[in-house]
């Protein structure tokens, strides 16, 4: 890569050949430089989503090319197309959780919209506790302060326990990104320990109908897992309320 080639002109490279679909844009978001690319980006976050919703996408692959994209994103083109900094002073930051609230990407006509977006923050010293996920893929960028991100896979399902696999431990920080499936990294927990810390959220559900609901979270006890065999961990499942006491807050 060429030292004067930028993260605009690689996101234009990355997504030669995908249709610029025309968007329903706010008047205030995505000033008339960055459009284009953002055009670009947008209807392929649309497609990705579509395409994992209506089966036609595996989840881990959805993951991998969700990611890409996203890297390729200049963070603060993100966080003009949220809104984020009108969005972030109202957002209450409780005690012992995060507080959520919705940011929504700009509309491309002409696509269905299958996926939800928010924006997440906590104070410092505050968690998303460790949960597991069905039913759904999720995609999470760090907009702002810095996390211990811990990520493991789901091996197997028990009526009373998760057996995990830990995956990833790091600290994480402004443009980082992580990803959830029931095929990859399922269940996470973050930290935050610089703070207020953001992310951003990209969500899609409802993706076996057959399961006869949305999407579930597994809340486990990770720190109190019991270790088997080859590094696996045999964790506690628990309610959401104990999750919140054990670690919200920090």
């Amino acid at each position: 890569m060429s030292q004067h080639t930028t993260r605009r002109e690689l996101l234009l490279q990355a997504l030669t050949g995908y249709a610029l679909i025309p968007m329903l844009l706010r008047q205030d978001a995505l000033a008339g430089p960055v459009r284009k690319e953002a055009q670009a980006w947008l209807s392929r976050t649309h497609q990705l989503c579509s395409e994992v919703h209506d089966r036609k996408l595996e989840p881990r692959e959805w993951q991998q090319q969700v990611e890409s994209l996203f890297a390729r994103v200049p963070l603060s083109e993100l966080v003009r197309a949220i809104d984020a900094d009108r969005l972030k002073p109202g957002l209450e930051l409780p005690d012992d959780r995060a507080g959520a609230t919705s940011a929504p990407l700009p509309r491309v006509e002409g696509l269905p919209r299958v996926f939800g977006t928010k924006l997440f923050g906590l104070a410092q010293g505050r968690a998303i506790v460790p949960h597991g996920h069905q039913n759904m893929v999720s995609m999470h960028v760090v907009l702002a302060g810095e996390f211990h991100l811990r990520h493991f896979e789901r091996v197997e399902s028990q009526p009373k326990h998760l057996v995990l696999r830990p995956s990833i431990d790091r600290v994480s920080g402004p443009g980082d990104l992580s990803s959830i499936s029931d095929q990859h990294d399922n269940v996470h927990g973050l930290v935050a320990t610089k703070g207020p810390a953001y992310t951003f959220d990209l969500i899609v559900d409802r993706l076996d109908p057959a399961l006869g609901f949305a999407w579930k979270l597994d809340y486990v006890d990770v720190d109190g897992a019991e270790p088997l065999a080859g590094g696996l961990l045999r964790a506690r499942r628990i309610e959401f309320d104990e999750a919140v006491r054990r670690y919200g807050k920090t």
